[in-house]
């Protein structure tokens, strides 16, 4: 019907005049109107070109057009229509897909590049162009190292591209590894790449998964660096060096060369930390690892093993380099001064020497010859070296039972666990105390005294006798202060050890307590046995007259161990001399111990200063005393040592409440 209509309609427009338009227009409308109908109806069933050919033929061939455009499609079979229909939605179904992989590849998070087999960058997505600076354009076609360049340790005359596709591409063929990428503006930053090889048109193509972990790497790195170091000082911690002294000794076993291990305990660590305070005691450590970190060679370890100890590792050395070495690094620390708020503070160290050789059986067995060799240089008297013999190995035995008692005094010290008694010194003539003599006692673990004798000789061997006197000190200072609020008189005596005369950090923490606390300096006498002034004269002689420019008095205590200690009291700055008490327990009954008190008594005088009378154990004996002229009287007659009265306030300080007599 609407052929017929178009037929007719056309054959009236040819009768019509030419001028006359409206039937023109007319026919062509209904011409619009029929291919538009024609192209909905048959949409489903051929192609567009077949529609537009059937229009035409329609517009313009008229019915001889009609004839051949429908003999055309009639040669078409409904197969045809169905698969040429499925191809259309298939094409439709590819190009969504293909637009929907390029919108997921330019909002994925990674970096993604294609290249070639030469390395041709092919494509890169949003994530690339972010992460490198580049815009798409600028690369492709670009070498794979305009993104990953060399490392810049590669020599640069080789060709650094082929090694990348021959080499380097094969450890990151899936697996992650890392690289370094280069940013536009030349900054190079650490990768996380893991690279996929597809076959494409029987050539091979590559897909490179890239991220920044430059973030990530600095916090492993932190990480590392801190699990491998000391937080205080940046040293390598005890952890990391054992791992290093396993590698050496393996080392050392496969190519016969010999290390060393250098074991380095600070000499006045605990004195800087106890007057200074512990942020002193932490500035004086950095200070210290700079010094030993500036000494070391680039092959040296050094470490922090805790507390005031440090160890060196020193490779390839022989015994006498070794020993050099170490004596060098004394030799720095025995001349560096410690300087704080208007303290100084000579430092010093003492070093055990251990040799790693093909025949150590473990890094315990050396660890503990160094340690064990340390603490015979500190027993020698501190400041010195000592390396490591076989025959040093007989003393293990007794070393270690000393070694368990220098840890249980360190213990002590650092945790307060001691006391001090005080034992009366009287006036012959008035029979009032004058003063007290304060004793040290240590408590063990059920808090029960434990006498001078059974940790004194340990301390003397292990240099820790220096402590013990600036804990006596210390605490003895700030006891006296409070209690002479209420006695005026009250006065104390203190002993000092041989090791503390060659101190001169004693003599500078007595002054900084008196001016802390305000306690008169001539309230304090200070006490040292015959025998270790008469040991280093010179040391004693200096010491002493220091403390006495201070104000404080000075004692020389057990006088009279040999005639020849005559020639010597002239020479020493005391005030009190202190007659050895073998020469007065029976003093009653020897008439040969009367005389010589009585000569010892009249040089003292003669030289200006004043007597006390030790072991003072009964009436007749005091009598005898006073009778001779002697000044003071001294022993269990008299007053036995005592926790309560006048040194409860320092017990109290052990956190121990006691009240016994010993």
């Amino acid at each position: 019907m609407l052929l017929g209509a178009l037929h007719f309609t056309r054959k009236i427009i040819r009768e019509l005049p030419a001028s006359d338009d409206r039937w023109r227009i007319m026919y062509l409308l209904i011409v619009f109107f029929i291919v538009g109908y024609l192209v909905f109806t048959i949409a489903t069933f051929g192609e567009p070109f077949d529609f537009i050919t059937f229009a035409v033929a329609l517009i313009f061939c008229g019915g001889a057009g009609l004839v051949t455009t429908v003999t055309f499609l009639s040669a078409r079979t409904i197969d045809d229509v169905k698969r040429l229909t499925r191809l259309e939605l298939e094409n439709n179904r590819i190009l969504a897909m293909q637009r929907r992989m390029e919108t997921i590849l330019d909002n994925a998070a990674e970096g993604i590049i294609t290249f070639d087999q030469l390395g041709k960058i092919e494509s890169i997505n949003k994530a690339t162009e972010k992460l490198f600076g580049y815009a798409e354009t600028e690369v492709i076609g670009h070498d794979i190292s305009l993104l990953i360049p060399p490392p810049e340790s590669y020599d640069k005359r080789a060709g650094y591209l082929e090694h990348f596709m021959r080499n380097e591409i094969r450890r990151l063929i899936g697996h992650e590894g890392e690289a370094i990428g280069r940013h536009k503006d030349g900054a190079r930053f650490h990768l996380a790449l893991k690279i996929s090889e597809i076959v494409v048109d029987g050539m091979p193509l590559y897909t490179a998964l890239a991220a920044d972990i430059s973030e990530r790497k600095a916090m492993l790195d932190h990480l590392k660096i801190m699990a491998e170091h000391d937080g205080l000082t940046g040293l390598h911690n005890r952890s990391y060096f054992q791992n290093e002294m396993e590698r050496y000794l393996e080392q050392v076993r496969r190519t016969g060369q010999t290390c060393a291990l250098l074991y380095l305990d600070l000499d006045n660590f605990k004195f800087v930390n106890d007057t200074l305070g512990h942020a002193a005691g932490d500035r004086l450590l950095i200070e210290v690892a700079s010094i030993l970190s500036k000494r070391a060679r680039k092959t040296d370890v050094i470490a922090r093993m805790g507390g005031d100890e440090f160890t060196v590792l020193l490779y390839n050395v022989t015994h006498e380099q070794a020993l050099n070495t170490a004596e060098s690094f004394r030799k720095k620390l025995a001349n560096y001064r410690f300087r704080q708020a208007g303290e100084s503070v000579e430092m010093g160290c003492s070093i055990g020497i251990a040799h790693i050789t093909p025949q150590s059986r473990d890094i315990s067995e050396i660890m503990s010859q160094a340690d064990l060799s340390c603490h015979l240089a500190k027993r020698a008297g501190r400041n010195r070296i000592h390396m490591f013999r076989p025959a040093d190995a007989d003393k293990v035995t007794a070393m270690s039972l000393d070694m368990g008692w220098s840890h249980r005094i360190k213990e002590a010290i650092e945790r307060n666990r001691f006391a001090l008694a005080c034992q009366p010194i009287v006036n012959a003539r008035t029979r009032r105390v004058d003063s007290y003599e304060v004793l040290i006692r240590m408590l063990d673990e059920q808090n029960e005294l434990i006498m001078p004798n059974g940790f004194l000789p340990t301390a003397e061997r292990f240099g820790l006798a220096v402590d013990i006197d600036k804990w006596v000190i210390v605490n003895a200072i700030e006891t006296l202060a409070k209690q002479r609020v209420e006695n005026r008189n009250l006065r104390y005596s203190i002993n000092l050890s041989g090791q503390t005369l060659s101190d001169p950090t004693v003599s500078d923490l007595i002054l900084a307590r008196l001016n802390a606390t305000g306690l008169d300096a001539a309230a304090l006498t200070f006490e040292v046995t015959e025998t270790v002034a008469i040991a280093d004269m010179a040391a004693a002689e200096s010491f002493l007259s220091r403390l006495q420019r201070i104000g404080c008095k000075t004692a020389l205590d057990d006088f009279g161990s040999g005639m020849a200690s005559f020639a010597y009291l002239k020479d020493l700055p005391v005030d009190y001399v202190k007659i050895d008490g073998r020469f007065v327990k029976n003093l009653a009954s020897s008439p040969v111990d009367q005389a010589m008190v009585k000569a010892m008594n009249e040089i003292a005088h003669a030289l200006g200063k004043k007597t006390i009378a030790e072991f003072v154990e009964n009436e007749e004996s005091f009598r005898l005393l006073g009778k001779i002229g002697v000044d003071y009287g001294q022993g269990y007659h008299l007053g036995r040592p005592d926790l309560t009265v006048p040194c409860q306030a320092i017990v109290g300080n052990a956190g121990v409440a006691m009240s016994c007599r010993i």
